[in-house]
């Protein structure tokens, strides 16, 4: 065997041992894990720190260069008049809020973000047949927030020790072994590599179906304190389901779920409220 080719497979190696440390990161590091909310409540928030608020505005800022503000001004006074309606419902409208209606009408997604930022492609407003169903929409969007979904993820202790001590340990093997060709500098990269990988940064956060349940129970609540139905939120995700030629454009907005699973959940939701508290089913969509 050539030099050469024991230097190959020296790196080959290597970076087959940080990928595999990536994975095993990706499946077993640990998370700070939240308190559940309480079934059947809207938790309370707090008004967003000034370094939530500019995590926010920095990220409004990257989607900004990519993408211009809608200047349709009904479409945009639609939005806030529907939102402001769900944050008065859920009790946090003395909070202040930033809500950006971002020209992209082959985009249907939102996203909320730490900071109390919420992003609505153009998309969305053309795929709701009805104000209900954008009220059920930034409702449940609103509800990651509320439960602390979006804030950015902490690592535990012994997780933060094992991320440094690996990350150090691969930087050194990648340079030993290509004798200095290759040198990964920095802190926190293999932290970075590891919200990447498990799409837990901001703007392609996906949540588990634990999370997802909470956020829709909650958002439901909130909407039965509204003029809107809830159904509707219901309704707009079974027409989805059934309708093949959508699931490709909705597939970033539904996230984890497909149509179907998030439907049913919604629908299993509905279900457990006590009938006497239950309103979803007196409230006609427009």
């Amino acid at each position: 065997m050539t030099s050469n080719n024991f230097k190959n497979n020296k790196i080959r190696l290597c970076l087959a041992s940080f990928s595999l440390a990536v994975f095993l990161f990706t499946i077993s590091a640990c998370t700070v894990k939240r308190v559940p909310v309480q079934p059947g409540t809207i938790p309370k928030l707090d008004v967003p720190s000034p370094s939530a608020e500019e995590f926010g505005k920095a990220l409004f800022q990257e989607l900004h260069a990519d993408y211009d503000l809608n200047s349709d001004n009904q479409k945009g006074d639609k939005l806030v008049e529907v939102f402001d309606l769900i944050t008065k419902a859920a009790e946090v409208d003395h909070l202040p809020w930033h809500i950006n209606l971002l020209n992209g009408p082959e985009i249907v997604d939102i996203r909320a973000v730490h900071g109390n930022y919420i992003f609505v492609w153009s998309g969305v407003l053309d795929a709701v047949e009805n104000d209900d169903e954008l009220a059920g929409l930034l409702a449940a969007e609103l509800s990651h927030t509320l439960t602390h979904q979006t804030d950015p993820v902490e690592f535990t202790i012994a997780s933060d020790v094992l991320f440094n001590v690996v990350e150090l340990a691969t930087s050194l093997g990648i340079m030993v072994a290509s004798q200095g060709a290759i040198a990964i500098s920095g802190h926190g990269w293999m932290k970075w590599a590891y919200v990447e990988v498990a799409d837990l940064d901001p703007l392609d956060r996906e949540y588990s179906e634990e999370q997802e349940r909470e956020a829709a129970g909650i958002a439901l609540i909130i909407i039965s304190r509204t003029q809107y139905s809830p159904q509707a939120l219901i309704n707009f995700w079974k027409r989805v389901a059934v309708d093949e030629s959508l699931h490709d454009k909705y597939e970033r907005f539904s996230r984890s779920l497909s149509p179907q699973e998030r439907a049913a959940m919604l629908e299993k939701l509905i279900l457990k409220f006590p009938e006497g508290n239950n309103q979803f089913a007196k409230k006609p969509t427009q």
